[in-house]
């Protein structure tokens, strides 16, 4: 019994290459936004030399900031990838009318609900600055 390969390689996917670089910057910006809220603050940092993984507070605030940017660039360019989804997504060109009114109306929500929490200071987004704050005033 013999396996058949191709007789071609594989072309290259450039979706396949957004939804991994994605994923894997969504990664990189969870592993350093959390070393950044265990961190001890700048002035502390610098005082006692901390280091993590061969990065200081600053190696880790740009790794956090590059991999953001790397982020929406990929999100961006996922979206142009998939524009004709997204639009039939949100406008029903049949109906002439908007498409999952309910999933936007939630997302919208959503994001809405977390951007005012933060905002105003309020649970549970406000815990994400305590945390930041009594790692840098407590723990450090």
């Amino acid at each position: 019994m013999s396996i058949q390969t191709s007789s071609h390689a594989r072309r290259f996917s450039w979706r396949a290459a957004a939804v991994f670089t994605i994923a894997l910057s969504s990664a990189l910006m969870l592993v350093s936004g959390l070393v950044l809220v265990a961190a001890p603050s700048g002035r502390i940092a610098h005082d006692i030399a901390w280091r993590l993984w061969g990065l200081d507070r600053s190696g880790w605030e740009v790794l956090h900031l590059a991999g953001s940017v790397l982020f929406v660039a990929v999100v961006l360019w996922h979206l142009l990838l998939h524009a004709s989804v997204v639009k039939n997504l949100v406008w029903n060109a049949a109906a002439h009318s908007v498409s999952h009114r309910r999933e936007l109306l939630v997302a919208g929500a959503l994001v809405g609900l977390v951007a005012i929490l933060a905002v105003l200071d309020l649970p549970p987004a406000s815990w994400l600055g305590a945390l930041m704050g009594y790692m840098r005033r407590e723990f450090w």
